[in-house]
């Protein structure tokens, strides 16, 4: 399969890569702490699944920011439904985000279709949910393969956070990964000094001998350019033009063209890749 970086240079458009479309819809979760990069990265996952020419609707279970219903409206602006727009809870009363996520489940199974639930802040909602469901056999029964990704920065309490999820057992996913986010650490720290503490715990260890992965998540330093624009990540990276007719400069596709690519090796060597929708 051709790289990242071989499909930006060997088409302009970068268009989307139908070839390599996976056939059994997945769950992918992200959750955890908030303010760890989550939505971002989730964002990351859903953009390079469409890239990739895979379908993936966005589930916003996160109630502090709604960063998935802002990057993926469900109408236009006319009004039109627009296909795989983010969904969310009517409110955010506990009975109506079971309620929620129950009709999202009910169609993922129906349609085909992955989902990439936000469930920043939302990890008890999603506790007793897995509770009332047995999620794990419910998706295992239906052909869907779920994933749980839980975003660190270097504070030791994320990771603490993160662990005590894991030892609930409510995230019975086979498929589990540790995602250390560079983009949340102070600027002139590398990745792996920021997160050699918590790397070097008897946890850590533990965690990834029990089949827990482990995959970095680079900083992109042009992020609030790009989000200012309004232009995703891989169309700044194949130099397509933004909502106001602006095309990505050669500095600035070069940079996202990179990250994407770093990103892609992160995923290779924590051997995470195929568990992406």
């Amino acid at each position: 399969m051709e790289s990242i970086m071989d499909a930006f240079n060997n088409s302009e458009n970068a268009e989307p890569q139908p070839e390599v479309a996976k056939t059994k819809p997945s769950l992918f979760i992200r959750a955890g702490r908030g303010r760890t990069g989550g939505s971002t990265g989730l964002d990351l996952v859903i953009q390079r699944a469409r890239f990739q020419g895979r379908r993936v609707k966005p589930l916003d279970g996160d109630r502090r920011s709604r960063t998935l219903s802002t990057l993926y409206p469900s109408a236009d602006e006319f009004g039109d439904p627009i296909e795989d727009g983010a969904s969310f809870p009517v409110s955010d009363e506990l009975p109506d985000i079971k309620e929620w996520l129950k009709g999202e489940f009910d169609d993922m199974v129906g349609e085909g279709v992955s989902r990439a639930l936000d469930l920043s802040g939302g990890d008890r909602v999603m506790q007793e949910f897995v509770r009332d469901l047995a999620l794990n056999e419910f998706c295992l029964h239906h052909g869907i393969t779920p994933t749980v990704a839980l975003f660190l920065g270097p504070d030791i309490e994320d990771f603490r956070h993160a662990t005590e999820i894991l030892k609930s057992g409510e995230f019975p996913a086979e498929r589990t990964i540790l995602v250390l986010n560079e983009g949340v650490i102070r600027h002139g720290q590398t990745t792996e000094g920021a997160f050699l503490p918590i790397m070097m715990t008897r946890e850590f260890d533990a965690l990834t001998e029990a089949g827990v992965r482990t995959s970095f998540l680079r900083r992109l330093t042009c992020m609030s350019v790009l989000r200012e624009r309004g232009v995703g990540f891989y169309e700044a990276a194949a130099g397509r033009t933004d909502k106001a007719g602006l095309k990505s400069s050669p500095t600035l596709a070069f940079m996202v063209k990179t990250w994407l690519a770093a990103f892609e090796r992160d995923l290779d060597e924590g051997k995470v890749a195929d568990w992406l929708p």
